[in-house]
């Protein structure tokens, strides 16, 4: 019993000298969160373009009807941090897309749908960058599919993957920048009157969707 308690005293002794012992490191913790530009996108008018109502006797019977362009005004907003970003542009109605309805000088991927009745589809359109500018300054359109590389651009706008951003210069890259401002040029193609239900009203349906991202 003796042999017990003189070895459970010593693990009592040896635990108190260490726990005397002084501290002689400390971790030093540096913390934050660093955030991109707070750039806000916009679109005049919530983005609606309106083709108001199209009597069926202005469609031709076999061809394809093209409609007048008509534009939305776009702004990016990045206060006062200069930034550099593009845009992508997602069309919500690709299943209802009419395949060379643009004609010469669009790609597939450039053509948008204006959604379908059925199994009757619409017509398509398509969107233009225009005007593009910063404090005044002149600003042109580059574009690259996925990660690629930057390549002019027309100002014609393909869906996604493709983005699209902007340089102030010979330079094929983008630029940072405060502010956008610049115009989306709308134009609308109707289906042949033929491959339509014209017994009813029939709603031009296209949406799409721009998201903003950091580059």
């Amino acid at each position: 019993m003796k042999k017990i308690v003189g070895l459970t005293l010593g693990i009592v002794c040896l635990a108190s000298a260490l726990s005397a012992q002084a501290t002689t490191s400390a971790q030093l913790v540096v913390r934050g969160t660093i955030t991109p530009a707070a750039c806000n996108l916009s679109l005049a008018g919530s983005g609606i373009i309106d083709y108001g109502t199209i009597r069926s006797g202005e469609l031709s019977q076999a061809a394809f009807t093209p409609r007048e362009e008509r534009s939305t005004s776009l702004v990016v907003n990045c206060g006062s941090t200069p930034a550099k970003f593009g845009i992508t542009f997602t069309d919500l109605q690709a299943g209802s897309k009419v395949p060379g309805i643009l004609g010469a000088g669009f790609t597939e991927a450039q053509n948008f749908g204006l959604g379908a009745v059925g199994a009757r589809r619409t017509g398509g359109y398509s969107v233009t960058l225009r005007d593009l500018r910063t404090s005044g300054v002149a600003l042109y359109p580059i574009m690259r599919i996925g990660a690629g590389a930057w390549q002019v651009s027309d100002g014609k706008v393909a869906q996604s993957p493709h983005q699209y951003s902007w340089r102030n210069s010979t330079t094929l890259a983008p630029v940072s920048i405060n502010q956008l401002t610049g115009t989306l040029a709308v134009r609308a193609v109707i289906n042949r009157a033929q491959d339509l239900d014209l017994s009813r009203d029939i709603s031009i349906d296209g949406r799409a969707t721009l998201v903003l991202s950091y580059i």
